[in-house]
């Protein structure tokens, strides 16, 4: 990344935080410190094409576990340094064909087993005996190597999917969730996979890999698990979004650090400083967009299907609702390009919403207004499982 202005070193900050966390003294490779039975979670390491080494969990649905828990106890602790192929835990998912998966991209700060995550897991994993839940810490985050950049942050994502996708899980059971910065990644993944052309030519402007040397460049062109253009579009479930934001630089114009103290509102009087400082992001991890370019794919495509869901609590502080009604409206104006602002079917206001596109744009859309757990703790409540257990189709 090039030299950054002090106050893009802030923005960036404030983007990322992965220098703040827990990590310095809780232990990650014990899942158990953070209220998991023995052997519920198994640690493991996926490496990046660029050759970052990013740390994950694996938790097992709590029936699961509980079944298996007198086999699993009496286990070592797995070592993330271990094959995840070789663990009892994958051994469980690969022979379950019912089985689900939530890939969960967590927010920005952090670490996989902080704050109120190991709680969002749990309420995740306990909702049915059929899903499994995998999170990564981006690079640079907890116990990954690297450093965090827009562009590869979406090559973790890229990576962790195709690590559950290899192990033999069909898209159709894959579940796509983000949370906050989380949001961006989900969205630039399930772009990914249901367009590269798209995803790496008019909306990351670079490809996700380029950060790799021409020869290695080469090689990943040639190879379709590592995202070339040529692969088959891929569609999930569902791509569930939970406090989401439209774009970095609209987001760093409102946004309060913790809730309170204003980043670049207090230039709001002076638009063209606004305007400097903005167009010299380096990121701008632009949702909005990344959504519009998906579902555009989608409608384009009468075989393909995409579920999306866009869910925002009104009472959160870091990310106001109407980040989040923005991301549906663009998404639907995608689907409905013709519509008439004035027409009747026509959302004027939405704080969560649901849409489901298949086959020949059939859609349902579902609008809920909630006092949710604000912006972190919003991703462990009711309506985020729900949509998850419709998704999968277990209600």
């Amino acid at each position: 990344m090039p030299a950054l202005l002090p106050i893009f070193k802030k923005a960036y900050c404030v983007l990322y935080a992965h220098k703040l966390h827990t990590g310095y003294w809780d232990d990650l490779e014990r899942p158990e410190s953070s209220g998991f039975g023995k052997n519920e979670v198994t640690p493991f390491f996926l490496t990046t094409p660029d050759g970052e080494e990013i740390y994950g969990w694996h938790i097992l649905p709590l029936a699961v576990y509980a079944q298996n828990e007198r086999q699993l106890s009496r286990q070592p602790p797995w070592s993330p340094s271990s094959n995840f192929t070789d663990s009892l835990a994958c051994k469980l998912l690969i022979e379950d064909p019912e089985a689900r998966v939530i890939i969960n991209f967590h927010g920005n700060a952090g670490h996989v087993a902080q704050g109120q995550r190991p709680a969002t897991y749990r309420s995740l994993t306990s909702a049915s005996p059929k899903i499994h839940v995998f999170t990564v810490d981006y690079r640079g985050f907890g116990l990954s190597t690297g450093a965090p950049t827009e562009r590869g942050v979406a090559a973790d994502g890229v990576a962790l999917v195709n690590f559950v996708l290899n192990l033999g899980i069909p898209p159709s059971r894959i579940v796509i969730l983000g949370q906050s910065l989380g949001t961006a990644v989900s969205s630039a993944v399930a772009l990914h996979f249901a367009d590269p052309v798209a995803a790496e030519k008019h909306l990351l402007h670079e490809p996700i890999y380029k950060s790799l040397s021409t020869e290695e460049s080469a090689n990943v062109e040639n190879h379709a698990e590592f995202g070339n253009s040529v692969q088959k579009p891929i569609d999930f479930a569902a791509v569930i979004l939970v406090a989401s934001f439209s774009s970095l630089p609209k987001l760093l114009l409102n946004y309060r650090i913790g809730g309170f103290l204003p980043l670049l509102s207090p230039l709001r009087p002076y638009p063209r400083f606004q305007k400097f400082f903005l167009g010299r992001l380096h990121d701008t991890w632009n949702t909005s967009s990344r959504l519009t370019a998906l579902t555009s794919t989608i409608v384009n495509s009468p075989e393909r299907s995409l579920r999306l869901h866009i869910l925002h609590a009104r009472n959160d502080w870091d990310i106001p609702w109407r980040s989040g009604e923005e991301n549906f409206q663009r998404a639907e104006e995608a689907l409905y390009p013709t519509l008439n602002p004035n027409e009747e079917g026509k959302v004027e206001k939405v704080e969560g919403t649901g849409v489901k596109l298949s086959g020949e744009i059939e859609d349902n859309q579902r609008k809920e207004v909630w006092l949710g757990e604000r912006h972190n703790k919003i991703v462990a409540d009711v309506p985020v499982a729900v949509a998850v257990l419709k998704a999968f189709g277990l209600v």
